[in-house]
């Protein structure tokens, strides 16, 4: 599981952790650049035949986090997709949330286009 809301994700955490076939990757970083090869870092050794992102959007910079712009999340999807098909396996989020109503339905939109390649 790639947690990437701003906010650790206590409850996922709670219920996952203590499963042994599960890990949950929580990004610790702030600046964008770092962000992302964190995620990409984590991906390129995932071993793992079905990733979830807990994917919250209060990181976007008309957000609360202000770190990623709306391509980002795309390219998060990319990297998620491409992991999973590297283990002949698949991909899904869940949805954690942002709170600029803004910006939130097209960093949606940008994640699930990487989720499905586009």
């Amino acid at each position: 599981m790639l947690d990437i809301d701003l906010h650790f994700g206590d409850g996922t955490t709670n219920i996952l952790k203590p499963k042994d076939y599960v890990t949950v990757h929580n990004v610790a970083a702030n600046r964008r650049e770092e962000y992302l090869d964190e995620v990409r870092d984590e991906m390129e050794n995932c071993h793992a035949d079905i990733i979830g992102i807990s994917a919250g959007f209060d990181n976007h910079e008309d957000d609360w986090g202000g770190t990623l712009f709306t391509g980002d999340y795309r390219e998060i999807g990319r990297m998620v997709l491409h992991a999973a098909r590297r283990h002949g396996g698949g991909c899904f989020g869940i949805l954690e949330g942002g709170y600029n109503h803004q910006v939130l339905g097209r960093n949606v939109m940008a994640l699930i286009e990487g989720l499905s390649g586009e």
